[in-house]
């Protein structure tokens, strides 16, 4: 191929030369730092027109077109680019003309033209050679990638590559190298993918290429994510995120990125927030070859939410896109993410058949895993309406995966073998598949180091856990029940949070946190702003969560799932009696086990639970708070709470008495009723009862070691509540030797320094729980909040805690019956027993309980006895006393 020369309409002289000298900084700049590229390109096209220089006018509107593509305005780049064309070929300048229409191209793809930029593609290789026809070749690589000729596209990119690194063209050889890493990772590739975008970050430091080492640690990220590894990949993103950052840009592919991940592990609220920051980020790039994959994502979020109509609304709005856009690989997912919102609506509305054909377009365009849920999807569809033959053909099509491939596929493949077995009559060996599938996803969880990401990910193995828990009732198997109930509960807190040993940035985030809602306070306090204080707070909590989230888990033995028999776990139980509820397809049952023997008992309906709970804080808040002249509204409340606990009594423990007597109870609820206060029940009233997330974890907590001898008893007092001073005093004067903590020593370094493997601690303080981040629910101190984020970084959480503040002991409950906050940080963290409100408290309410309380610790009673008699010393003629009493549960050991 002939060399092409470019041919100048004009003289040069030095004004000329200064401004190509300017583009050519311009196009240096412009994907680099594109605003500074805006700025010098903008200040030379006039003059260059002025004075006839078209190649200088084509290099600068191309400058400002591909300044603009990276800036997210598509229509700006068009008129640039087209403008640069126009320009060349006022210049008689093939060469520029060619590098125009690469870029025209570029950004053609953007707009979701991919077609008509390939042909602008075609048209200009013959007019290039060298590197030049490398980069093109780079370019066209994309864009096949985007019609889905990937084949193509590894082709390009192997012919180009070569001539890149010799000539040292480390940009373009950081994009092709980008590029391909990710049809490598399409095609599970990984350590292809890796190599390709470790070589490209490489580039991009050695030559302060930061934008594209954005794209790069962007990728890595992706890798990461379809390896399994959900920290690592968050490092990567947060890494990708800082350089856009330094740009001024919103990348729209990377919200999408972590929304996806943060959907894999079921952090639902904060993965619908992203995907439709990123829906509203395409629209307003117009990036239009891009929205129907945002759009597809949120249809996702939305299904798993349970928000059928959006679901439904997002995957059309995607299929009407993607067949605009030709993009064929995605329709088939677009059409799956629909079908899957009518069955949620209208689950016979769909039939198998159609299910069946959706599986063979996924599998035709190599989406393995929405494949396997389709086929299962449709052997399900199939057994519901009797035809075993088809249930049976398309359950084992999906089963086929079971032991080989990333985790989601192959959990979703045990399923499918797992109502394949039963379906065929074969007991034993369905629940032998469903506990294949769950070691699948327990020996995942175990490899999080944060528990927020374990308890979310836990809802993976929610499908085997109900399948298996099916079968169990249907056989009337009540120790089967109780095993299977256990799969689906309270799993993240058998492990502990990954410890780091040392951690300088996040224990720095964590005391500026402290310190900056302390500003607050006083700042709402004196009536001043403090708008800048809360985007400081905000900035900061973002810091820590997701530091907290990229922590890789340990190999030690404490942090692995715990798999007891059932006879293990409630071989402790001496005297006492196990209640364990279960709700299954909106059926309340609950197992006992009390003297050796298990029994299972059908309860009636769960929504009636609900209902009734709804009633219990309203009225118990009422009466801990009354106020002046409302005995009208004090005797009302008293008589909802009556009915409410005669309601609950009636349904949840009068069925169970010929089991359990008056034994001692050791309950584990159902998640709606994790926050009943147990004593109102008149069942419960002076009996001893403790409450736990699972019967696993109530075995964990009467197995840890009793602390030693000397380990301290600590109690606290929080600032601005008298009634807590004075609770403080009570308590440590009856621990002769303890560590009193009150007023400007109550820090947070101070308490957590004295509380670390602590025999006991007592801490009365204000609570805030915060339903939006359990993880941020605080105590307040009176350097500021402790939070629980803090709790969790505890080398030996404290043997025995009574938190007499608002609200602690009530759980957030997530994925099911996953459960965070202060009780589960502590019990998670270590704690035997806890003990605790589920409503808010004054202050001054809870002294009289507290000493009698601990009145009764140390006269050598248990703990859930100790609370017992305490709660039962009050009566009706108090009803504040009484109500602040009942407000507590005991949780753990007991």
């Amino acid at each position: 191929m002939s060399s092409v020369r470019d041919v100048r309409t004009t003289p040069r002289t030095g004004v000329d030369t200064d401004l190509e000298a300017s583009a050519v900084k311009a196009l240096q700049l412009s994907r680099l730092r594109p605003t500074e590229a805006r700025a010098i390109g903008a200040a030379i096209l006039e003059p260059a027109r002025r004075s006839g220089a078209w190649q200088v006018v084509s290099m600068a509107e191309r400058a400002l077109g591909v300044a603009a593509m990276n800036l997210g305005q598509i229509e700006a780049a068009l008129t640039h680019l087209r403008a640069s064309v126009a320009a060349g070929r006022r210049a008689r300048s093939r060469h520029r003309v060619a590098q125009a229409r690469m870029s025209l191209a570029a950004a053609l793809v953007v707009r979701g033209q991919s077609g008509q930029a390939l042909r602008e593609m075609e048209a200009v290789l013959p007019d290039l050679e060298g590197v030049e026809a490398a980069r093109a070749r780079v370019q066209r690589a994309a864009i096949l990638q985007e019609l889905g000729r990937d084949d193509a596209a590894l082709d390009e990119v192997r012919r180009a590559l070569p001539v890149l690194r010799q000539a040292g063209d480390a940009e373009w050889a950081a994009r092709a190298l980008s590029n391909r890493s990710l049809i490598q990772t399409s095609r599970r590739a990984f350590a292809a993918a890796e190599a390709d975008l470790v070589d490209a970050l490489r580039l991009c430091v050695e030559h302060d290429l930061d934008l594209l080492g954005a794209f790069a640690e962007q990728n890595l990220g992706c890798v990461k994510a379809k390896r399994g590894d959900v920290p690592a990949s968050l490092r990567h993103f947060d890494a990708a995120d800082e350089r856009y950052r330094r740009f001024g840009l919103v990348e729209a592919s990377l919200l999408v990125d972590r929304a996806e991940v943060l959907l894999s592990v079921r952090l639902l609220d904060e993965a619908r927030t992203i995907a439709e920051a990123a829906v509203a980020a395409y629209r307003n790039q117009q990036r239009e070859v891009r929205l129907p994959e945002a759009q597809l994502l949120l249809s996702t979020v939305a299904l798993v939410q349970g928000d059928a109509a959006t679901a439904c609304d997002s995957a059309t709005a995607a299929i009407q896109g993607l067949h605009r856009l030709g993009r064929t690989n995605l329709l088939a997912l677009a059409r799956f993410a629909r079908l899957q919102a009518q069955v949620a609506a209208d689950p016979t509305g769909t039939s198998a058949e159609r299910a069946a054909r959706v599986a063979e377009a996924l599998e035709a365009a190599k989406w393995k895993v929405p494949a396997l849920e389709a086929r299962v999807l449709a052997g399900r569809i199939a057994l519901d309406q009797g035809r075993r033959s088809a249930a049976r053909r398309h359950l084992s099509m999906a089963s086929r995966a079971r032991h080989s491939g990333p985790a989601d596929a192959r959990v979703r493949a045990w399923l499918a073998e797992a109502l394949l077995r039963r379906a065929d009559g074969r007991k034993a060996a369905a629940l032998s598949a469903l506990r294949a599938g769950l070691r699948i996803v327990e020996d995942y969880q175990a490899t999080l180091g944060a528990t927020e990401l374990r308890a979310h990910v836990s809802l993976q193995r929610g499908s085997l856990a109900r399948l298996g828990l099916r079968m169990a009732i249907e056989d009337q198997d009540p120790r089967r029940v109780i095993w299977w109930a256990e799969r689906a509960r309270a799993s993240a807190l058998r492990l502990r949070p990954a410890q780091p040993p040392e951690h300088p940035e996040l224990a720095g985030n964590l005391a500026d946190l402290r310190s900056t809602m302390a500003e607050i306070e006083e700042a709402r306090g004196a009536g001043r702003a403090d708008d800048a204080l809360v985007a400081h707070q905000v900035l900061l909590e973002r810091r820590i969560r997701d530091c907290c989230r990229t922590l890789q888990a340990g190999e030690s033995a404490e942090r692995r799932p715990l798999r007891h028999s059932v006879a293990d776990l409630t071989g402790p139980l001496g005297d006492a009696a196990l209640v364990e509820y279960v709700e299954l397809e909106g059926d309340l049952h609950a197992v006992t086990v009390a003297g050796g023997r298990a029994r299972l008992h059908f309860l009636g309906r769960a929504q009636t639970v609900r209902q009734v709970l709804t009633h219990v804080p309203f009225a118990l808040h009422r009466l801990v708070k009354p106020r002046a002249a409302s005995t009208g509204r004090e005797a009302a409340a008293t008589a909802v709470l009556q009915r409410a606990a005669t309601a609950f009594d009636d349904l949840l423990l009068r069925p169970l008495r010929h089991e359990v007597g008056d034994r001692p109870l050791v309950v584990v609820p159902t998640g709606a009723l994790q926050s009943l206060p147990w004593s109102v029940l008149a069942s419960c009233h002076g009996r001893p009862v403790s409450v736990n997330p699972s019967a696993t974890m109530w075995h964990q907590a009467v197995s840890r070691p009793r602390p030693p001898d000397d380990a301290p008893v600590v109690v606290v007092a929080g600032p601005g509540l008298p009634g807590a001073t004075i609770e403080a005093s009570t308590i440590a004067a009856l621990y002769p030797g303890s560590v009193l903590l009150s007023e400007e020593v109550a820090t947070a370094p101070t308490l957590l320094a004295r509380m670390n493997g602590a025999a006991v601690l007592h801490l009365a303080a204000h609570g805030n729980v915060r339903s939006d981040n359990p993880l941020f629910s605080s105590l307040t101190l009176a350097d500021g909040p402790l939070t629980v984020y803090e709790l969790e970084r505890l080398a030996q959480a404290p043997h025995h805690v009574v938190l007499a503040a608002c609200d602690t002991g009530r759980p957030h409950i997530v994925a099911g019956e996953e459960l965070l906050g202060f009780g589960a940080a502590l019990l998670g963290g270590g704690t035997a027993t806890l003990v605790a409100p589920v409503v808010p408290v004054p202050d001054a309410a809870t002294v009289s309980l507290m000493r009698s309380y601990h009145e009764k610790l140390r006269a050598g009673h248990p703990p859930s006895e100790a609370l017992a008699a305490a709660q039962a010393g009050f009566d009706a003629e108090d009803p504040a006393g009484w109500a602040a009493a009942a407000a507590f549960v005991c949780l753990g050991a007991g």
